[in-house]
Order: C-alpha cells, then sequence, then structure tokens
C-alpha cells in the first residue's frame, strides 16, 4: 500500500498552512513557495492542496534523464545530487506536484512526510492509503 496526501477540495480552507509547514521543515523558512505541496484555487471558489500522488508508474521518474527521482520503498524522492534541474519531471507531471527550487535549481516534490497533515488537523488534510 502507498500514501498519499489527500483532501476534499471542498473541505480545504486555503489557508496555506500545509504550505508554511512544509517549507519550515524543509527549509527552515516560511516560504510557501520552496514548500513541496501548494494550495491551488480550482474555479473561482474553491482551493486544494496539490502534492505528490506517488505514481505507480511514475511519468516524472520515467522521463527523468539522469535517474533522479527515485524509489525508497512506496515513495518516489529525489535525489539531488543526482538531479540536474532540465525541468522534464515538472512538464510529465500530471498533477503539477514538482516544481524547481528557486535557489538550488533542482527538483522538489512532497515525500509523503506529514508535518503538514500535522499542522492542518482542523481540516481534513490525511495521508490516505491506496493501492
Amino acid at each position: 500500500m502507498r500514501k498519499i496526501l489527500y483532501i476534499d477540495p471542498l473541505d480545504c480552507t486555503g489557508c496555506r498552512n500545509c504550505e508554511i509547514a512544509c517549507s519550515y521543515i524543509k527549509e527552515r523558512l516560511m516560504n510557501p513557495r520552496k514548500a513541496r505541496v501548494h494550495v491551488v484555487r480550482i474555479g473561482a471558489v474553491y482551493d486544494s492542496p496539490v502534492a505528490c500522488r506517488q505514481c505507480v508508474k511514475a511519468p516524472c521518474a520515467i522521463s527523468c534523464p539522469v535517474e533522479a527521482i527515485e524509489r525508497k520503498g512506496d515513495i518516489w524522492v529525489v535525489n539531488g545530487e543526482k538531479c540536474i534541474g532540465c525541468s522534464i519531471c515538472v512538464q510529465e507531471c500530471p498533477f503539477g506536484a514538482i516544481s524547481i527550487h528557486q535557489d538550488k535549481g533542482i527538483a522538489i516534490k512532497c515525500d509523503q512526510c506529514g508535518h503538514c497533515v500535522k499542522s492542518v488537523s482542523y481540516t481534513h488534510l490525511r495521508a490516505h492509503e491506496t493501492r
């Protein structure tokens, strides 16, 4: 079983606390642009966090020319030592869950650490097990 972050867009308040928590845990900065999860606006009134869906046949990993997106257990992670910042994975992700770190120039994505879930416990953001 793999875990993915999930929230029903009807339950998201758009507070972006998940982005703040993620950037702080990963970067020690409260900078949503450096978060691995991002809140996007859907239509005129709905917000929803976007995080890596941990695809079984991950297009990002398949397309990476240097094999920098690696499987660690059930989780796809970016190996920052291998990543060349070419952005092919960003283009190939069907969910828009990968970005390029603005300072380091390497791909970043959610690694399912769960800290964003803990930061917004008053909403329905949760780690969801799926097959």
